[in-house]
C-alpha cells in the first residue's frame, strides 16, 4: 500500500502532539515526515529504522567522546557526533510516523523503542563526560565520573519507573505511566528529544560542555531520587 506525506502527519493523534517537546514539535517532527515517506517507500519496517537509529546513536557517542582518547584536539569531531545525534532524534521520531501510519500491531515496537531511547541515553550521557574532559584534562577523571553518574542515575529513574508500570498492569490491569503528566513532558523537554543535544552544541561552541554536564548530572541525580521516594511512598 502507498502512503503519502499527508497520510503520515495525519496518523500523528493530538495527544502525541502535546506530549512532544517544543524541539520535536517545531524542528524534529517536520522534519520527519518527508524521511518516513521515504522509509515506507522503501517498505522498510518500524523497528528496522529503530535499530538504524541506535547505530547512529552509538557512532554519536563514538565520535562526539573520542577526542579524549587522542592527543590532538580535533574539533570537528564533536560536531559530527552532534549531527548524528541529531539524526538518531529524527529516526525516533520517524519509527513512530511509520507505525502509526501503517497500523499494524507489532508487541516488540515499544520495547525496541525502549531500549534503543536507553542505548542512546547512556552513549550520550557518557561521550559527554569525555567530551568533557577531553576539553580539561586536568579534570577529566572527575568529568568522566559525572558523565557515568548521569548515564547510571538516568537508567535507574527510566528502570525504576518501567518496572512500577509493568506491575502495576499486572497486578491491577492498569496500564499508565507510574510519573504526572508534567514530569513526562519535563523529562521530553530535557531529554534526548528536547534541548539534550542542542545543549551540547552550545557547550562545544562556547566551551561551556563542563556546565551541561553538571546541569544534567543535578537533574538525572535529583531525579532518580524524587522517583524513588515518590514510588516507595506509594508501598506503604
Amino acid at each position: 500500500m502507498h502512503y503519502s506525506i499527508k497520510d503520515i502527519i495525519a496518523s500523528l493523534p493530538e495527544e502525541k502532539k502535546y506530549s512532544d517537546s517544543y524541539w520535536t514539535r517545531f524542528v524534529l517532527r517536520p522534519v520527519s515526515f518527508p524521511i518516513s515517506w521515504f522509509f515506507l517507500k522503501l517498505n522498510c519496517t518500524p523497528n528496522g529504522v529503530s535499530w538504524i537509529g541506535v547505530f547512529i546513536a552509538v557512532l554519536g557517542g563514538l565520535l562526539f567522546g573520542i577526542n579524549y582518547f587522542i592527543p590532538i584536539q580535533i574539533n570537528i569531531l564533536y560536531w559530527l557526533g552532534l549531527l548524528c545525534f541529531f539524526i538518531f532524534s529524527i529516526f525516533d521520531c520517524v519509527d513512530g510516523n511509520m507505525a502509526r501510519t501503517i497500523n499494524l500491531p507489532n508487541p516488540w515496537g515499544s520495547w525496541v523503542d525502549a531500549v534503543g531511547g536507553y542505548i542512546a541515553y547512556t552513549v550520550a550521557l557518557l561521550s559527554l563526560g569525555l567530551a568533557t574532559g577531553a576539553m580539561h584534562r586536568e579534570l577529566s577523571g572527575l568529568y568522566i565520573f559525572l558523565g557515568g553518574f548521569s548515564a547510571a542515575t538516568n537508567m535507574l529513574m527510566r528502570a525504576t519507573v518501567q518496572s512500577h508500570r509493568a506491575n502495576k498492569a499486572k497486578l491491577f490491569g492498569i496500564e499508565q505511566s507510574a510519573s504526572p503528566e508534567s514530569e513526562k513532558r519535563l523529562s521530553e523537554h530535557l531529554g534526548i528529544t528536547g534541548i539534550m543535544f542542542p545543549l551540547f552544541g552550545i557547550g562545544v561552541l562556547y566551551h561551556v560542555l563542563s556546565f551541561v554536564l553538571f546541569f544534567y548530572t543535578i537533574v538525572y541525580g535529583i531525579g532518580s531520587i524524587w522517583i524513588l521516594f515518590k514510588l516507595c511512598r506509594k508501598l506503604h
